[in-house]
């Protein structure tokens, strides 16, 4: 068991890491879109491909951060029914959850391989301002739903403690 805490703690930071990247990314969009607007309004042209590159770096973003986001239980959940139940049947009914999103998570890691590898043999592009192979786009989806069903795993073998929940409370205390 030890080994699987220090597995889910290290992923715990690599999903920090990563969230932490992601909200310097949103920064920067700030200042590029900034930048951008000026150089339009002087008349100096413009930053060629800024919207296609913000565009797929949104798309990595959100599908690499939503791990973390699930980890932390930060993501967006409809409480009303867990609310009603007694304690005893809620941790059962998240427990079923759990189960059907890992069931939800690996079968999109099934179909997103299936296109990932289709697309990586007929060489599909993303023909916009910059061309993109498609396979690079889906490595990044079946990634983070592959991430997404080991921290469905996590929290059925951990229950709905998270580590970095306990510090944050213990910090706070």
């Amino acid at each position: 068991m030890s080994g699987f805490r220090h597995l889910d703690a290290l992923m715990g930071r690599l999903y920090h890491q990563v969230g932490n990247l992601v909200g310097v990314s949103l920064g920067l969009f700030a200042v590029a879109i900034s930048l951008d607007l000026f150089l339009r309004l002087l008349g100096l042209g413009n930053l060629p491909g800024m919207q296609e590159i913000i565009e797929y770096a949104l798309f990595a973003g959100v599908f690499l951060a939503a791990p973390w986001v699930l980890r932390l239980g930060a993501h967006v959940r409809v409480d009303l029914l867990l609310t009603a139940l007694p304690v005893s049947l809620t941790k059962i009914l998240d427990r079923v959850l759990d189960g059907f999103g890992l069931l939800i998570c690996l079968t999109l890691v099934w179909f997103g391989s299936i296109n990932l590898s289709t697309s990586y043999a007929f060489q599909s592009m993303q023909m916009k301002y910059f061309n993109i192979p498609e396979w690079w786009l889906l490595s990044v989806f079946v990634t983070s739903f592959s991430l997404l069903a080991f921290e469905f795993v996590c929290r059925l073998v951990r229950g709905a403690d998270v580590p970095e929940a306990r510090a944050g409370k213990a910090r706070d205390a």
